[in-house]
């Protein structure tokens, strides 16, 4: 399991309704999302490469604005091979595009 944080100066619905970015960015497929509790959760398909993943981000509000956690996950296997990460790091820079904003540092 791999973990991205970051934060941003934006409130968190401008966050999270740049999740559907994120989510096409990574060619996420079949996506949940659950406003109340402020995710979504999406899988990854199966290639040559890699059995899959499953991909879940999580808006929350924050003293600077809003964070979002990233959170990946094999469907099958017990090492990505650094995949998780890349998926989660590209999973909120299309975010953080989306919602026309820079990770605070």
């Amino acid at each position: 399991m791999t973990t991205v944080q970051q934060s941003f100066p934006v409130p968190p619905e401008v966050l999270w309704n740049a999740l559907p970015a994120g989510v096409t960015a990574i060619g996420g497929q079949g996506p949940f999302y659950d406003a109340q509790r402020g995710y979504v959760t999406c899988r990854t398909g199966m290639t040559f490469f890699s059995w899959g993943q499953v991909v879940t981000a999580t808006v929350s509000p924050s003293a600077a604005g809003s964070t979002i956690t990233v959170q990946t996950q094999l469907k099958f296997g017990l090492f990505d091979w650094g995949e998780g990460k890349r998926l989660a790091t590209r999973f909120a820079a299309s975010v953080a595009y989306a919602a026309g904003t820079a990770a605070l540092t």
